[in-house]
């Protein structure tokens, strides 16, 4: 038996590895096969969910179009002669139509100094004080405009020609341009407010060093003193001028050329005189605009549709069924899509309460239909409530309140508004002054410090003067606290009236925040009653938004329980019940809300493709698990197949060994035994 490697293949010429192949083939293929063909069906669903997701990316950017109530009142503006009258709506603004008469345009106020032979020669040194507003024509007095700053400029040695002025006046960047004109005899210097209007007449008060602040030497040949006719010395080329239009049969002036407070939501820009032939102005709302959002929107619902009956429904008449049939995520957002679609809108709104009732119906197929006859209709005929259906909106049934914001938790619904307290001023009341007078202010006695809506403004010197009565203080006073430097950039504004005998300062602002203190005052401010003490707080509005008290915070509640995150703003008006304010989440602001959710980083379409990868990745797990127990199970039959070969070969071998040796026998069969 020496020679026989009990161990090595093929001793008995038996097929080891093929042997072992075949087995571990069919031990390892059912198992296979099922890995395989459930990760044909992740590959298929997942597949089958971005199909589902760009049909509804498709489907929101619909709805985008009709969410926003701006898109439902989107106004055409035509002027019948645009190079007179330019006409801008925004949507704010009413359907109309309207006649426009340009009597004037505005202009701006120009002067021009006297000639000097050269623009590099000494003018003279001091401050040009720039003051901006109009003349009173009954007192002849200078009404500052609070909206222009008093801008001085120091003229000095080195910058006191008429060059050196003009570009120091440009530099300074205050709305007046200056350029030097050469007029044939000489040099001048021509100046011209930017800004239009009586408002913006320009006062140029000189400080001359020379000591004379007024004669024709000097810096004070560029005065220009509407108060002190001695100081008169720049020469007027152009009067300030207001626009005077005649709108309806109503005569309205403007300061500028552009008008936008005239009618709400419309601008209009005054080009030229109209002569005897007025311009006609029309606005009128874009229906076709909203027509074509909703018919789009009807469109890839149908399409969304579509698509979900094909990877998520059955074919009777090929007996399959879509990649997504029974998907729980599918069926889910197509039951709360349909859902939101048939919502009623009763609750909001009187006449269209649903889809259905503007034209657009639901077939059996679950796909949609417009009548556009009857859509249209509805539209002409009550366009805030076909807004209702579509997008987030409110409103209010008193013109003195105005619906603002609705927060996410608010609820759909109509809500009773009553007003226990209206939104009141902050204000300061001086000690009593007695019937109206003349009132003495003493220079050095004429500063003022308030402290308004929190803000503490810079010293105000009120000019020294004789006041002939407290109500032309009061518009003094008026004037120079509102351009308090302070003040102008915080935004704080007061009111100051003289009444009964005293001064009472309010400020602009509403509620409880709001408040006027006097900090310190000058002895002249003293004498008529500014004591240094704090004022009255202003008061916040109170009432009821539905059932229970709302939070007030100036001229704003906002509702709390049922109609919490519902805000308003009191404007004004009477105390007790007035009337409703109504929200809505109309069907394609919910849609919106509900395509976030689906559509999302961390959406359900997201989620469940995050899951389909998932069970993937779980299958190549189990891929690779199989691998190892077939290699286990190879291992191991190759053991047992080798072990059987040598076995079968030793057996082999001691046959061969046999049967020589029986042969070698006297008398075994073919041996010659005689």
């Amino acid at each position: 038996m020496q020679g026989i490697n009990p161990t090595s293949l093929g001793a008995s010429s038996l097929d080891v590895e093929g042997l072992v192949d075949q087995l571990i083939t069919s031990e390892g293929a059912p198992a296979q096969n099922r890995l395989d063909r459930k990760e044909i069906e992740a590959q298929t669903s997942i597949s089958a969910l971005g199909t589902f997701r760009g049909t509804l990316s498709e489907f929101q950017d619909s709805i985008e179009r009709l969410r926003n109530t701006d898109d439902f009142h989107k106004i055409a503006a035509s002027s019948s002669d645009e190079e007179k009258v330019a006409i801008i709506a925004t949507n704010k603004a009413q359907q109309g139509a309207f006649s426009i008469e340009v009597l004037q345009l505005a202009q701006s106020h120009r002067l021009t100094s006297e000639s000097f032979e050269s623009r590099l020669d000494p003018v003279g040194t001091g401050n040009l004080s720039f003051q901006f507003g109009s003349i009173d024509p009954q007192s002849g007095r200078f009404i500052v405009n609070s909206e222009a700053p008093v801008k001085n400029i120091q003229i000095k040695p080195e910058n006191n020609s008429l060059l050196g002025i003009a570009q120091a006046i440009n530099e300074a960047g205050f709305g007046v341009r200056a350029s030097i004109i050469n007029d044939g005899n000489g040099h001048r210097l021509a100046l011209s407010n930017e800004a239009t209007g009586e408002v913006n007449t320009m006062r140029i008060v000189v400080n001359d060093n020379d000591g004379s602040n007024s004669n024709k030497q000097g810096l004070s040949r560029l005065a220009f003193d509407v108060t002190n006719p001695l100081a008169m010395n720049m020469i007027e080329t152009s009067e300030p001028q207001d626009a005077k239009v005649r709108l309806d049969g109503i005569e309205i002036r403007s300061a500028s050329n552009t008008i936008d407070d005239a009618l709400d939501g419309i601008t209009l820009d005054l080009l030229d005189t109209t002569g005897k032939t007025p311009v006609r102005l029309s606005t009128v709302f874009d229906t076709q605009g909203i027509n074509d959002s909703i018919n789009q929107f009807v469109a890839t619902y149908n399409e969304m549709i579509g698509t979900i009956e094909t990877i998520a429904g059955f074919n009777p008449e090929t007996g399959e069924a879509g990649p997504l049939s029974g998907d729980s995520a599918v069926r889910g957002i197509s039951q709360q899509i349909r859902r939101i679609v048939g919502a009623s809108f009763n609750g909001v709104n009187e006449d269209y309460g649903s889809l259905s009732s503007i034209g657009i119906d639901t077939q059996r197929d679950g796909r949609l239909v417009i009548n556009n006859s009857q859509l249209q209709s509805a539209i002409d005929e009550d366009m805030s409530q076909v807004t209702k259906l579509f997008a987030r909106s409110g409103a209010s049934s008193d013109p003195l309140i105005d619906y603002v914001s609705a927060s996410d938790e608010a609820i759909m619904g109509k809500y009773a508004v009553s007003i226990n307290q209206l939104a009141s001023q902050g204000q300061y009341i001086s000690r009593d002054l007695g019937p109206a007078q003349a009132v003495s202010i003493n220079a050095g006695q004429n500063n003022l410090i308030l402290k308004v809506d929190g803000a503490t403004s810079s010293s105000i010197s009120i000019p020294a003067a004789e006041y002939n009565s407290g109500d032309a203080l009061a518009d003094e006073l008026q004037r120079q606290i509102n351009s308090n430097d302070v003040f102008r950039r915080e935004g704080i504004s007061v009111s100051v009236e003289f009444m009964l005998g005293q001064f009472v300062i309010k400020s602009n602002r509403l509620g409880s925040q709001s408040r006027v203190d006097v900090i310190s005052a000058g002895d002249s401010l003293k004498d008529i009653g500014f004591d240094s003490i704090e004022g009255l707080a202003g008061k916040d509005v109170q009432g009821f938004i539905g059932s229970l008290p709302a939070e007030g915070n100036g001229q704003q509640l906002t509702g709390t329980a049922e109609a919490r995150g519902i805000r308003i703003k009191v404007l004004g008006g009477q105390i007790g019940e007035r009337g409703e304010v109504s929200f809505a989440k109309g069907v394609a602001e919910q849609l919106s809300n509900a395509m976030s959710m689906f559509l999302g980083a961390d959406g359900l379409l997201q989620s469940r493709t995050d899951g389909l990868n998932d069970r993937i990745e779980d299958l190549n797990r189990q891929r690779e698990q199989l691998g190892r127990r077939l290699a286990v199970s190879e291992e191991r039959l190759l053991k047992q197949f080798s072990n059987l070969d040598a076995t079968l070969g030793r057996m082999r071998s001691t046959s061969t060994f046999l049967e020589n040796q029986l042969a070698g026998l006297p008398g075994a069969p073919g041996k010659n035994n005689g």
